[in-house]
């Protein structure tokens, strides 16, 4: 009873502010009668009742007629005298006084009473003081009597259908059942007290469908995707996530069109978890006020529809409780849909960025180094409804094949795997080199790799981008950083069959060359704005730039490759007095914007990087927007010829994006080429890279 008096309360205290709120039935029967005494100027009427099947009540009514309308009052003490009150109208006759009174309360785990009472007053009504009777029942509201907490807030259905399950919680004898559902969703079960609401989902030939039910006055939504849907094509895939026991994945998706298009988000598991290969069932939040349920979404695929440069953030929710699910995801759109996921670790606030591979390549690169203490994990995933047998290739930093011919991995259709490199292929234990996926014919795969580092007992996160289709354009780095304790280690590798020759050079913000202390890791380096070295076929370069931690403050600018072979890479940029690092890709693309999605909640700040790679100085519009999509401001930020240009969110420039989620655009200039780069700076300074998603 502690908590229905705690609901009573509350209860009570929505009633005096004159809150307006939802109400949950339950249909509790309460019946209840009276007599007392009525003249012309009000009357007055004490009398008990019984609510069904918690106990008893006192009801007292107090009313004043009015003509022939008759304004009452209701107070209902239950049990421990704390009362529950509620006001009606009624039209009256000279010998009855009929109507209905409606009990209004909160929305919560315990609030949230309604009641329907109907009555009849028969009596003289005239001026004289005369006695007369009220009896009546009803039904009355769940509120200061039951309360309903449910396991989630809704169930995503694929076009096949299938059962769903909510576990409910509440008080014994309170009744629930499933309200409000369409024809589509069938069998639903019913009951009191805690248990189990089951119901069946018929497959769907037509469009997406959607209905926001109840359960014990609790919003239960039930959605299920079309079973055609014209225009939806495949956009890419994460190759990798992880929820659960001490994993969450965030997701974000990005409409970069001018109107509004349709994402469907699809999790398939991995060969390990209960599920196997195959849909990934998890349970999903939106934390956005557009897209939010009163509980998470339990799902494995789920359409949303993203109003023109709108994002839309999915996190995966749930107890924190083992095993850990891992797995992949797919994203399909109607329109210029993109988007990248994060995982997180718990109990070290560590993230890794997974961005959305939208490459159809014949092979995937990944560049590891086993030294120091360093780990590579690597995720792949079959894209194909196919099963698909990967040819892999793992080469020494030199460019030397060290695999067996033949050595292959499986992977059944939408399957994924992950795996610490060192264990599953031990030769390459303490060594520096590239592994390489080839994807089968016919197929399609995505590859991510994970850089750890040691970081004292525990151990930091950095995601590895694949190289493939590295062309002979080179590309730009829109962010380097060495001194005061900031070390930057360029990864550059040649996916050609010949040896080729790589340009590397440096600028300063101001788009002079910049010199800083540059050559292999561990030894001693010469200051120079550029490096020029021959890479040999299929061979990995590794420089490092760290000036000294005295340095007052740290040295930042851009570089840019030239080359005249298949040469690709990244950067990776470390704070080594506490290990963390972020991967630069090397931006070879030459789009006419760059995207970058930001999340300022929560304490999260956002860092930026620009580059200009023109010989001629340019102005760079700029947008900024929201999640909704809509325009909060606009600039124009103006580089020198192969400037450089950071800054933080809030900190330093677009105030409006305190707070908030959003997206912040660059366009590039006519005739010139740009580069873009977000750093998401959580509190615990975990920093990721957020990637440049590309118009």
């Amino acid at each position: 009873m502690h908590s229905q008096r705690s609901a009573i309360f509350a209860l009570i205290l929505f009633l005096s502010a004159g809150i307006t709120v939802s109400a949950q039935s339950t249909g509790l029967t309460v019946s209840f009668t009276g007599t007392g005494n009525g003249t012309s100027a009000g009357f007055l009427l004490n009398g008990t009742g019984t609510i069904t099947p918690l106990g008893s009540t006192r009801i007292q009514v107090n009313g004043v007629p009015e003509g022939a309308i008759t304004s009452i009052s209701f107070e209902f003490f239950i049990q421990d005298n704390s009362t529950l009150s509620a006001e009606a109208q009624v039209a009256t006759t000279p010998n009855a006084l009929t109507g209905t009174a409606t009990i209004n309360g909160g929305t919560g785990a315990y609030a949230g009473a309604t009641g329907s009472f109907s009555f009849t007053l028969t009596a003289p009504f005239g001026s004289m003081i005369l006695p007369f009777t009220l009896t009546g029942s009803g039904q009355l509201g769940q509120g200061a009597i039951c309360g309903y907490v449910l396991d989630s807030g809704g169930q995503a259905f694929p076009a096949t259908g299938g059962t769903g399950t909510v576990n409910i919680s509440t008080a014994t004898g309170c009744p629930w059942s499933l309200a409000g559902a369409p024809s589509w969703v069938t069998n639903a079960t019913s009951g009191t007290g805690s248990g189990a609401l089951t119901y069946r989902v018929f497959s769907n030939a037509g469009a997406d469908q959607s209905v926001t039910a109840t359960i014990g006055g609790v919003p239960f939504e039930i959605e299920q995707e079309a079973g055609s849907f014209p225009g939806l094509s495949l956009i890419g895939s994460m190759p990798h996530l992880a929820a659960l026991e001490n994993w969450t994945t965030s997701f974000t998706m990005v409409n970069k069109g001018a109107s509004s298009a349709t994402a469907r988000l699809s999790l398939f598991g991995d060969a390990v978890d209960a599920s196997g290969n195959g849909p990934l069932t998890l349970p999903l939040a939106f934390p956005q006020a557009a897209y939010a349920l009163s509980g998470p979404l339990i799902g494995s695929t789920f359409d949303r529809v993203l109003p023109a440069n709108a994002s839309l953030v999915v996190n995966t929710a749930g107890a924190q409780v083992p095993p850990v699910a891992v797995g992949s995801g797919q994203l399909a759109g109607t329109g210029a849909v993109d988007g990248f996921a994060i995982f997180h670790l718990i109990p070290s606030a560590q993230e890794a960025v997974v961005p959305m591979e939208t490459r159809t390549a014949s092979s995937y690169i990944l560049p590891f180094d086993n030294t120091g203490g360093v780990v590579l994990g690597i995720a792949v995933d079959n894209v194909s409804a196919q099963n698909a047998v990967i040819p892999v290739v793992i080469r020494g930093q030199t460019g030397a094949v060290i695999t067996l011919p033949g050595t292959t991995l499986f992977l059944a259709g939408n399957g994924h795997t992950s795996f610490v490199l060192s264990t599953k292929y031990p030769m390459t234990s303490f060594q520096r080199g590239t592994i390489e996926f080839d994807t089968p014919a016919g197929g399609r795969i995505s590859v991510l790799g994970i850089r750890t580092t040691p970081l004292g007992t525990s151990t930091t996160l950095t995601t590895i981008p694949a190289l493939a289709n590295v062309g002979t354009t080179g590309g730009s780095i829109a962010h380097i950083a060495t001194g005061n304790g900031w070390q930057t280690t360029f990864v550059l590798v040649n996916t050609g069959t010949a040896s080729a020759q790589a340009h590397l050079k440096f600028f300063a913000d101001d788009g002079t060359p910049l010199a800083i202390p540059i050559g292999p890791p561990g030894v001693t380096t010469s200051t120079s704005s550029a490096v020029d070295q021959t890479v040999a076929a299929g061979a990995t370069l590794l420089l490092q730039s760290a000036a000294p931690l005295s340095n007052p403050a740290p040295t930042i600018g851009s570089a840019q490759l030239t080359t005249d072979g298949n040469v690709g890479g990244f950067v990776i940029f470390r704070y080594n007095p506490n290990g963390q690092e972020a991967v630069v890709p090397l931006e070879s693309r030459n789009s006419s914007a760059y995207i970058l999605a930001f999340d300022n909640t929560g304490g999260t700040a956002t860092g930026i990087a620009i580059n200009s790679v023109s010989t001629q100085a340019v102005n760079i519009p700029v947008v900024v927007r929201d999640d909704t999509g809509a325009q909060i401001a606009t600039d124009t930020i103006a580089l020198a010829a192969n400037g450089h240009l950071a800054f933080t969110l809030v900190t330093d420039k677009y105030l409006s994006t305190n707070g908030i989620r959003g997206t912040i655009e660059f366009d590039t200039p006519a005739g010139a080429q740009i580069g873009a780069l977000g750093i998401r700076i959580p509190v615990a300074h975990t920093f990721t890279t957020l990637p440049a998603l590309v118009r």
